[in-house]
């Protein structure tokens, strides 16, 4: 059996999960891990066992010439780690979302990946979480009938959004949208990841087909909550019933018919999760791990593969060119 060394770039909360996934899959020896910060590097490594810690990146890149580096940086320098990577000869790199300070930098990561034939994946882990794959089976068996609309709620578009607009992808089965009408609120200051994000947002999406998302975001005190059932998450309603699903739980509600629930099998008491983070993040990203050297080993397309990323970036960035020029944005 082959073994593929890795490594994690940047020790925070996202690199321990990543640097754990690595160290499940028996195929992959998790050599380094870099920071800015050495010490905190030097202390994620001693913990997990780690051989070595940098706290540079191209002198890690010299020194291990790993064959999978993880980037779970902040998105304001991903790309240029990304393509340090890349000319590094790194096989395959798996980026912590937001993918992008900007959808010009999603759409040059993929296309410079693309041309060195380097596997670039991003982690929308959610994609594996249980809820959603059974609220997708249910979806896709008619449970609900045809599908009229999906409605999202999170506390941002840029971080959270992310995943929102991933999973409606998710739900379409990645069908490409046509085009994008938004409107922003920047009455306070927020900040996410350093980057400067909305007070609240409205987005619809529209498909050829007729079916439209429209994604609300914002958190108290800001905004009031949106939506009590469902204040993070989605609603895919139907002609024949609705489905509400969230991190904890997907409930099929089939009109005139009792519902349906279906529970995470992830503990949900943050007083039992590893350095509060919570277990299905640590078992969605092991499953992306174990799916993206399945990639790497067979050639097929992994599930999380950086198209995905940079269509829901589309998205995402539509969304602020829409607020600002006034007008519906084609895809």
């Amino acid at each position: 059996m082959q073994t593929h060394v890795a490594a994690v770039i940047a020790a925070g909360g996202q690199g321990r999960v990543h640097a754990a996934a690595y160290q499940a899959d028996g195929r992959v020896r998790l050599e380094a891990v870099v920071d800015v910060d050495l010490a905190v590097a030097e202390g994620l490594a001693a913990e997990l066992g780690i051989p070595h810690a940098f706290s540079d990146v191209e002198a890690m890149l010299e020194a291990v010439r790993p064959d999978i580096v993880s980037v779970c940086t902040p998105p304001g320098v991903r790309r240029a780690v990304v393509e340090a990577a890349i000319d590094a000869g790194v096989r395959a790199i798996h980026c912590e979302k937001p993918f992008a300070l900007t959808y010009g930098d999603a759409v040059e990561m993929v296309e410079r990946a693309t041309a060195r034939g380097v596997q670039l994946t991003v982690n929308l882990q959610r994609r594996f979480e249980p809820v959603h794959r059974f609220a997708r089976a249910r979806l896709d068996e008619g449970a609900i009938g045809e599908l009229v609309s999906i409605e999202g709620y999170c506390p941002n578009l840029f971080d959270w959004g992310s995943h929102i607009v991933d999973l409606a992808l998710f739900y379409r089965h990645d069908a490409g949208a046509e085009w994008v009408l938004g409107q922003v609120d920047v009455s306070t200051n927020r900040y996410v990841y350093g980057v400067f994000v909305e007070t609240s947002s409205l987005t619809e999406v529209a498909w050829a087909d007729g079916v439209r998302a429209r994604i609300a975001t914002g958190r108290e005190p800001a905004t009031p909550v949106l939506n009590r059932e469902n204040n993070l998450g989605l609603i895919l309603q139907g002609t024949g019933g609705r489905i509400v699903v969230n991190g904890q739980e997907c409930v099929v509600h089939r009109f005139g018919e009792d519902g349906v629930r279906f529970t995470s099998p992830y503990a949900s008491d943050p007083a039992t999760w590893d350095h509060g983070i919570d277990p299905a993040i640590f078992a969605c990203t092991e499953r992306a791990v174990a799916d993206l050297v399945d990639a790497l080993e067979t050639g097929a397309e992994p599930v999380l593969t950086a198209a995905h990323a940079l269509a829901g970036a589309e998205i995402v960035f539509a969304t602020y060119e829409s607020s600002r020029s006034r007008r519906r944005v084609a895809l």
